[in-house]
This record gives C-alpha cells, structure tokens and sequence, in this order.
C-alpha cells in the first residue's frame, strides 16, 4: 500500500524542491543542502510547525501538500543509519546531512522531536527516486483560533485572575487563605 505524507507549510513552500531547508537549515539538515521535511500525519505535521509559533504570527496564507510514497520505494530509518560505526554517535544534523550526500535513498525516516512515538520523513531531492514521489496539489489549510489562547492579562490582576499560561491562579495559604483541614487530629 502506498503511504502518504504530509507538509503543512506556507503556500510559498508548497513547491516539495527543498530550498527553504537548504537557505535555513533544519534538525537534520545544515544550511546549504535541500531537503524537505514531512510527517507521518497533518496533526503531526500541525505540531512540528506549532513549535516555532506564538500568538502574535498566527498563521495565514498555508496549505496542506501530500506526498504518496510508492509501494516500492526505498525508505531507510534513522536508527538503520544510526548501525554504521561512523554514524552512530553523531548529532542528527550531520547524520542528516552525511545521508543528502551519499544519496542512500530519497526518504528518510526519523522520529519527531515534537511526538517521538511518530515519525517525519525527510525527502531528498537529488535522489533518482525523488521523482518517482507523486504529489497531490496543495489545499488552504487554516489552522483553528483556538490553538492560539488571547494574550494574557496584565500580571497585577487580582489573586485569582488569569496567569500568563491562562490557567486560574491557585490560592496560595497564608494569612488570609488558611489550609482547610480535611480531618481534626484532636481527640474528641
């Protein structure tokens, strides 16, 4: 069965050549080489691009690309890389990088930073077998206000009024809070 991936990305990125990986670099890439970076789901790949945002750069103008992965398409695993003595103990962007060279195939699995349960693939361009990944046109996608609280209140709100996290600021004991008793430990 064929697998599909999936990019979350600005439509500006939705072109899968790598070259926003290679102008910045990424987890597993160094700046200079193209990869494009999937996930194994579009939650997953929401998460992965939640990670670099705030409220303030709520995102607008992306899109969801997925990438079909032929059946018999060659995907090596990070930690089938991770076998090789030269590779075993470097960091994950050399490793990254050492693969883009040695074109050991046009997908890399690896795990997520962000969920390590799930994986995110890494696509290399200037593998022969890249050209063989289909690519379904890309979709709006809009991501849901509410993955993005209202700004926190002001810190001198009273006690019990919103915290920066926007959780209910629990009473702490003191003078004018006493710890309840759940039980008297005098004898009646």
């Amino acid at each position: 069965m064929e697998r599909r991936i999936f990019r979350v990305c600005r439509a500006r990125h939705a072109r899968l050549d790598g070259e926003g990986a290679r102008r910045a670099g990424g987890r597993w890439n160094s700046p200079g080489r193209a990869v494009v970076y999937m996930a194994e789901s579009i939650a997953l790949a929401v998460l992965e691009n939640l990670v670099h945002m705030s409220r303030k750069d709520f995102p607008s103008g992306y899109v969801c690309v997925a990438a079909v992965l032929p059946l018999d398409i060659t995907v090596v695993r990070e930690s089938e890389l991770r076998l090789l003595r030269d590779l075993r103990d470097i960091s994950s962007q050399p490793l990254g990088d050492w693969w883009i060279r040695a074109r050991e195939s046009a997908v890399l699995q690896v795990p997520s930073a962000v969920v390590p349960s799930e994986c995110n693939y890494l696509l290399n361009p200037e593998h022969a077998e890249f050209a063989r990944i289909r690519v379904d046109p890309p979709a709006l996608f809009h991501f849901d206000e509410r993955l993005f609280p209202p700004e926190p209140p002001s810190p001198s709100l009273p006690l019990g009024a919103m915290n920066p996290s926007g959780l209910r600021k629990v009473p702490q004991p003191g003078p004018d809070f006493p710890i309840p008793r759940l039980f008297d430990p005098s004898p009646s």
